[in-house]
């Protein structure tokens, strides 16, 4: 007879998880990169607002421009807005229960747009502050090789997903796999002392790679 675990419940366990490693896929940090017109707009002063109202501009909202480029539609002096920093990172983490053995591919990003957009000018420290933006997201994988022990994934409807003893991943449903980031992204944001270990993971690894461009 095989003790039975469930997935959904160990994360929210006092279970002495590791990160075992952090990649960085992507990384974007540059300034006055081409916007929506509608989102030049939307930076633009209350005052500059009511004299360039958005109508006048509705068959170029969708345009992506430049600051200057953007300055020069409105029909305003270019220092009306200042180029925005653009910044997109996502990545890849494997956590690990030792004691289980039990491993978690997971996906990271700190936005699902192309980028965020921050008045920051200092991109070390812009990036520094997106940091507590990053969530987990995407596809969950999972390492689980112990034949003694059931391990079972439960979704937010209450469906089950046995994860069958493999010596490679086995990619969750994308249900489960949502289910799963929910509930770490909310021990993240509830309880951080408990996930501390992946946020200091990620900062070092991101602020890292920061000083290696910078």
């Amino acid at each position: 007879m095989t003790d039975l675990f469930i997935l959904q419940e160990v994360l929210t366990d006092d279970v002495p998880f590791r990160v075992h490693n952090v990649k960085i896929d992507k990384f974007i940090c540059e300034q006055d990169l081409p916007l929506m017109l509608l989102a030049h707009h939307d930076r633009l002063s209350d005052e500059l607002k009511t004299q360039k109202p958005l109508t006048e501009f509705f068959g170029r909202i969708n345009d992506k421009v430049t600051t200057a480029q953007a300055c020069a539609i409105f029909g305003v002096s270019s220092d009306s807005l200042r180029p925005a920093t653009h910044i997109k990172i996502t990545g890849t983490t494997v956590i690990v229960w030792d004691d289980f053995p039990l491993a978690l591919h997971l996906q990271f990003t700190n936005t699902a747009k192309d980028s965020q957009i921050t008045d920051e000018i200092d991109t070390v420290q812009a990036v520094a502050n997106e940091i507590d933006n990053i969530l987990l997201s995407g596809n969950v994988n999972v390492l689980h090789k112990n034949t003694s022990k059931t391990l079972m994934s439960v979704n937010l409807h209450d469906d089950e997903f046995i994860i069958t003893p493999n010596d490679g991943y086995t990619r969750l449903p994308n249900s489960h796999a949502l289910a799963t980031t929910q509930i770490l992204n909310h021990i993240r944001h509830t309880t951080p002392h408990i996930m501390a270990y992946l946020s200091h993971a990620l900062h070092d690894k991101i602020m890292g790679h920061v000083q290696e461009r910078f």
